[in-house]
């Protein structure tokens, strides 16, 4: 009995034995995940979407109300500078002119003939009187002649009439308009930027652009060139309006596309970078575990900069470049 005993315990010695000896072999062979400190470019980017918007337009109104009795252009149709788009009924603004410049004609014959043969004989008050009737008259054309003009609709630029809501017999009300001049080929972005972002950005950061309408690669050149200084709350979000000029110009570009704006904010070039998953983070400090030669592994304070938008941060002491750090680090406290 005493002998099965001893058999029975030495069994057990023996399975436990085997199994610590399993378990530091386990140990000992774990391979454990690294990077290697490198160099390269850490970039931080704002992105935002925005509207193609044309650089320089116009929305075209009457100044009064009347119908439409000509209408000189169509849709896609290019004006020059003063390009007639539209004009009013002014039938009687033209029976209004005519009588006008008779009258003028009548008065300034009038005052003709009395400075050929009695204007001496005339006072100065009949003389004054006189001069002022007629400066009346020529007055008066203007006016009417005034009003005419407003009654024609002209393009104030060349461009492109992209909108036109005009149309034979239908009445413009005051400042309804009815048509919409682009300059054609020049394009801006518009865009809105988080009050939480517009603090990184400045007049003249570069940026890439892609559109809905396009190919995910086609990727176009652009620069802020306006940031606005009130904000604009909408649904409690706070943004700041941002225009973008592009530095490349497509003929298929057109107004009202959606754009997918990468706005480069900072940038490191050649420093010393590792992924973020290699950090622990302990009392405010960063630290990560660094492969000694033996194998095993140091915990090193380490500095680091600017935080890249791929997951790679900028060390600025601490590290050197080829060290291998573990990428277990931030499971270990």
């Amino acid at each position: 009995m005493f002998t099965r005993k001893k058999i029975i315990i030495s069994g057990i010695l023996i399975v436990a034995v085997g199994g610590f000896l399993s378990y530091r072999s386990r140990t000992a062979v774990e391979v454990v995940q690294t990077e290697t400190v490198k160099r390269g470019d850490v970039v931080e980017t704002v992105s935002v979407t925005g509207e193609l918007m044309p650089a320089e337009y116009a929305d075209l109104s009457f100044p009064g109300a009347g119908v439409i009795d000509r209408v000189f252009v169509k849709e896609g149709d290019m004006v020059a500078v003063g390009g007639r788009i539209a004009s009013l009924d002014r039938s009687v603004l033209w029976s209004q002119l005519k009588e006008s410049r008779i009258a003028l004609a009548i008065v300034e014959e009038s005052e003709k003939l009395a400075r050929r043969h009695g204007w001496k004989s005339l006072n100065e008050e009949e003389r004054a009187a006189k001069k002022l009737t007629t400066e009346q008259s020529k007055e008066k054309v203007r006016t009417i002649e005034a009003e005419m003009q407003k009654g024609v609709l002209l393009s104030p630029l060349g461009g492109q009439v992209t909108k036109l809501d005009a149309r034979l017999g239908e009445v413009a009300s005051l400042g309804e308009v009815v048509a919409h001049v682009v300059k054609a080929g020049e394009f801006v972005i518009e865009a809105r930027v988080p009050e939480s972002d517009i603090t990184k950005i400045t007049i003249g950061m570069r940026s890439k652009v892609t559109f809905d309408a396009f190919r995910a690669d086609e990727i176009f050149d652009a620069e802020v060139t306006e940031i606005k200084p009130a904000s604009t709350v909408v649904q409690d979000v706070v943004s700041y309006k941002v225009k973008f000029r592009l530095g490349n110009v497509d003929s298929r570009l057109k107004e009202g596309m959606t754009a997918n704006i990468d706005i480069e904010t900072a940038k490191r070039e050649r420093v010393l970078m590792v992924p973020s998953r290699v950090f622990v983070k302990e009392g405010g400090k960063s630290f990560v575990e660094v492969k000694q030669a033996n194998g095993s592994f140091v915990k090193t304070e380490v500095t680091t900069g600017l935080e890249g938008d791929d997951g790679t941060i900028e060390i600025t002491s601490g590290l050197k470049e080829g060290n291998e750090v573990s990428t277990l680090a931030t499971q270990k406290k």
